[in-house]
């Protein structure tokens, strides 16, 4: 029997009977024993003082850059595993981006049989047209049956009406979820920055926000005629949350979420051309990313995602037009996360801002996720909201550097996570 008791630790979980109630904690053989005040330590292995600190379920996210296999010099699934527990991190949906992309069962089963030996859950996406790149479907229909969480195409946009359609149309008779990214190539070809003042002072090629908007308009149209649901993922602009809003309010089967960069800095950041915030989508304006948070809280933005990208370093240290696009993010989420409502939108609360970390993607995914709560399986995270984190080269668990935020004190400690039977603390 393993056993640890977490004391006076306090509970900030909507949906946890001991939300906003400060005890202690007890696991036992992986699952929540008890709560309560002063719990006897003597029948337990380990027992650890967390005072002053916070627990909330473990954090899910939508939308994870795939490095293995092919990139594996970027990060690993081993590497993934470590990075996302640092970040509280039990779920992990991989996108199908890795070399060669995720088309058939037998990509999916590959991803499968390598990670089941980690304790986060890994959770693979397929392609929904071959390669990422032409009009013909995937084979969604038996990766699903495989494993396959989802269908993406990455960062490559669908341009084409007819085939976007027809995957819709395919994905409904297996009640399968398509993520869309909206950005139509035509409108922002060239253009790497978001188009407006800052672009124009700094001599860049702006990207319009209707070069996304009016592609979100598109699925939410075509989620309406088919009445299949459909994932926008990573919106980015005022108009976008509004098209969604209306969307929700009228019925229609549409999800979707943001991006962690897109809810912490405005185009504003771009000004020293630091390359690690070439960022796909770009930055926006100030009007935006208050418009992103306000959905979070309405819940028109369903939650919010990391879209980790690792990339080696000689994609990123080149001039601002030539530098590929992505940064890392999966072990620092949550103090960008923190970072961004503290200065865009502080009131909303710690629970509600975890909600959009843990349970709303879970439930968008259909996966049960445990609450803090007696009989529950323990996979939780501890947060210390009274010290800040600084990911520097001993700690960073990810292998690869590309972030604006090394060494940049943030807001808010993940002391560990808890999946089963183990915590996995971190160290700094």
């Amino acid at each position: 029997m393993q056993s640890y008791l977490l004391k006076n630790i306090t509970v900030a979980d909507i949906h946890s009977p001991f939300n906003g109630q400060t005890g202690d904690l007890a696991v036992i053989d992986g699952k929540i024993s008890d709560f309560g005040q002063a719990i006897d330590e003597q029948q337990f292995e380990k027992v650890y003082d967390f005072s002053e600190c916070i627990i909330t379920s473990s954090f899910v996210d939508l939308r994870c850059n795939s490095t293995e296999p092919g990139f594996e010099h970027r990060d690993t699934f081993e590497s993934l595993n470590k990075t996302a527990l640092a970040g509280g991190f039990s779920h992990l949906c991989l996108l199908p981006n890795s070399n060669p992309p995720r088309n058939t069962k037998s990509d999916i089963e590959f991803v499968m049989n390598q990670v089941n030996k980690f304790p986060v859950r890994f959770l693979p996406l397929g392609t929904i047209t071959q390669n990422m790149q032409s009009d013909d479907l995937s084979e969604m229909y038996d990766m699903k049956k495989s494993g396959a969480i989802a269908f993406s195409n990455s960062n490559n946009p669908i341009e084409n009406s007819g085939t976007m359609s027809k995957a819709i149309l395919y994905s409904k008779n297996f009640n399968g979820l398509i993520y869309s990214f909206c950005i139509s190539k035509q409108l922002s070809k060239g253009a790497y920055v978001s188009e407006g003042t800052i672009a124009l002072s700094l001599g860049l090629k702006g990207i319009p926000q209707h070069a996304e908007y009016l592609m979100v308009q598109r699925e939410i149209e075509l989620a309406d005629y088919h009445q299949h649901r459909i994932h926008i993922s990573k919106i980015s602009t005022e108009r976008s949350v509004e098209l969604i809003r209306q969307a929700k309010l009228q019925g229609i089967k549409v999800t979707c979420d943001v991006a962690v960069m897109n809810l912490a800095l405005t185009d504003e950041a771009i000004s020293d051309f630091d390359s690690n915030l070439k960022l796909t989508p770009p930055l926006r304006h100030a009007n935006d990313v208050r418009a992103l948070w306000e959905g979070l809280y309405d819940g028109t933005i369903n939650a919010i995602c990391t879209d980790h990208y690792p990339l080696e370093i000689e994609k990123k240290a080149l001039e601002f037009e030539y530098a590929s696009f992505g940064a890392i993010t999966l072990q620092m989420a949550l103090g960008i996360a923190i970072e961004g409502r503290n200065r865009f939108f502080p009131q909303m609360s710690d629970e509600q801002l975890f909600e959009k970390l843990n349970y709303n993607p879970s439930n968008l995914l259909n996966i049960e996720l445990p609450c803090i709560e007696v009989n529950q399986e323990a996979s939780f995270v501890i947060i210390n909201p009274h010290k800040q984190t600084i990911i520097d080269r001993k700690n960073n668990q990810s292998l690869s550097w590309n972030s604006y935020y090394l060494n940049k004190p943030l807001s808010y400690f993940i002391e560990g996570t808890c999946i089963k039977n183990q915590i996995y603390f971190n160290k700094q």
